[in-house]
């Protein structure tokens, strides 16, 4: 008897965690606190890759920093709060768990940071194409975008010529 009712309080228990995780998935779709926090820490690891992409070719030129401030700005973030990132950039950790969105802007604006110089020194080169492979990219992605995407900030407005060139190079795509 003792083993059965610890049976069935085990079943309890472990019904009433997969109930407490399904409604805090729901509060999340729901909550915007919450989807404003994650979109936050998103930011950060964001801003953290150009931080290092910009300081891979041993410093951040004055444009590289303008370019990272005004993402920062743009996505609501204090020209203090960036600057604190670029004096002190984190370790990167994986970033496949992105929304696929976050994803695709991260690789335009690797890019863009590369070139905002008219010059892609080989270390940037090889970040970028590390960064494209922690997105779920193959490392191709970087020369083929390369191509498409200058300095200018027209390149917002052709997001769905990227997303084409993009999706060619996801490795779930790869041809085995």
């Amino acid at each position: 008897i003792g083993a059965s009712i610890f049976v069935l309080y085990l079943l309890g228990y472990i019904m009433m965690i997969n109930k407490a995780h399904k409604s805090q998935q729901t509060d999340m779709k729901n909550d915007s606190e919450l989807i404003l926090h994650h979109r936050k820490t998103d930011l950060n690891r964001v801003l953290n890759v150009l931080v290092h992409l910009a300081e891979s070719d041993g410093h951040i030129s004055e444009e590289e920093q303008k370019m990272i401030i005004r993402i920062g700005k743009e996505n609501g973030l204090n020209v203090d709060q960036v600057e604190e990132l670029i004096k002190d950039p984190k370790p990167i950790k994986a970033m496949n768990d992105l929304p696929k969105e976050a994803k695709l802007e991260l690789i335009i604006d690797v890019i863009r940071l590369m070139k905002i110089d008219d010059k892609a020194h080989q270390q940037e080169i090889k970040f970028c194409e590390s960064i494209a492979v922690k997105l779920g990219y193959r490392a191709e992605v970087i020369k083929d975008l390369s191509i498409y995407i200058s300095n200018s900030l027209d390149v917002n407005l052709n997001k769905t010529l990227l997303k084409e060139i993009v999706s060619k190079f996801y490795k779930s795509n790869r041809r085995q």
